[in-house]
């Protein structure tokens, strides 16, 4: 159809449609191709083809309208092979849509999306008819390496970019940035809950060759590995990722949200009153843990050991504790020094 054609076809009618025109119309008949729409004062009937109607996801257009519904929708083509004013009902859903994320975008609001499919790079995400694309560094606050897990989710964004250029609009958004508002939101409310001397459980997020960071139900704390126990421990052997534990909290700093802990505070220092548990000149049972070219070293209770030297460990000259000595034997020596303030103990096996 020429434009003279097409000027004669519109004055034949009383309601003036041209092709980018808004309208709305009542259905009068649904089949499995499409809606067909009545529009007042206007000769021929309104076809919205099934490609040309928006669904929700996994709907079906004939679930989601009756007859005598009234629907929106833009001219495409005023007179199409079958005689019908070609209109498509998703180009109305686009404008709105993407003025609904324009003033989202604003107001710094954020939107629920459907992920749709995962690119190199990140995620293809749609608000209603709106494609917006999710960077891989802003899925999650932690890197993420799997993106097609999150194909066929709905999930909360913020748009950080709204760029309107002549033929397009891009837009991007971060899931990350909504996640981190809510991480700092529970922190703080962490850090006003938790106080130094506070007995708490939680559980092991992260083991590293330093320490375990423990999650408190909002806040991250650190169990140093010199805070495990008041003896020597190996920290891959005391817990593994998911553990629950029972920490004392013996530190929160709110500047830097940093909060310390303790599994070793839980119990009493060993050294406490170590005279009247280990008295001069008893004798006493240890096992020997560790030795040097001076002596070895002998541990009487998880956290204290004891130093033998080498000159006291056989009536017979030796070059080195291993001569007469085995790690993981258990032996009894005489109690010679106590020295609570340097936490020293010294043990004898001569003349036993």
């Amino acid at each position: 159809m020429d434009n003279n054609e097409q000027l004669d076809y519109m004055n034949n009618n009383s309601t003036k449609i041209f092709i980018g025109k808004e309208l709305q119309g009542k259905i009068i008949s649904i089949n499995n191709e499409g809606l067909y729409i009545a529009l007042p004062g206007y000769k021929s009937d309104g076809f919205i083809p099934k490609n040309e109607i928006f669904t929700e996801k996994s709907k079906d257009f004939r679930d989601m309208y009756a007859l005598g519904d009234t629907i929106e929708a833009k001219v495409l083509n005023i007179n199409n092979s079958e005689g019908y004013v070609l209109l498509s009902n998703i180009e109305i859903v686009k404008e709105k849509s993407l003025g609904e994320v324009k003033e989202k975008y604003n107001n710094g609001e954020p939107l629920e999306v459907y992920v749709q499919e995962a690119i190199k790079g990140g995620l293809i995400s749609r608000y209603k008819e709106v494609p917006v694309f999710i960077p891989a560094s802003h899925v999650e606050i932690y890197r993420v390496n799997d993106l097609d897990k999150y194909v066929g989710q709905n999930f909360q964004i913020k748009i950080i970019e709204f760029k309107e250029e002549r033929h397009k609009t891009k837009l991007v958004g971060s899931r990350r940035e909504l996640l981190q508002e809510q991480k700092n939101i529970e922190e703080q409310a962490a850090l006003e809950r938790l106080n130094p001397g506070d007995v708490v459980t939680g559980k092991v997020k992260n083991i590293l060759d330093y320490g375990a960071f423990v999650d408190l139900d909002g806040i991250e704390g650190l169990i140093h590995i010199s805070e495990l126990s008041w003896g020597k421990a190996k920290i891959k052997n005391m817990f593994k990722t998911n553990d629950e534990v029972t920490v004392k909290v013996i530190d929160v700093d709110k500047e830097n949200k940093k909060v310390s802990l303790s599994i070793k505070a839980l119990s009493e220092d060993p050294w406490l009153n170590i005279e009247e548990k280990y008295p001069v000149g008893n004798i006493t049972m240890g096992k020997i843990v560790r030795f040097t070219d001076f002596g070895a070293f002998v541990e009487l209770e998880p956290g204290v050991d004891a130093l033998m030297h080498i000159s006291k460990i056989s009536n017979k000259k030796i070059n080195h504790p291993s001569e007469v000595l085995n790690i993981g034997e258990v032996i009894k020596a005489n109690i010679v020094e106590v020295d609570s303030e340097k936490k020293r103990i010294s043990l004898s096996m001569k003349d036993l």
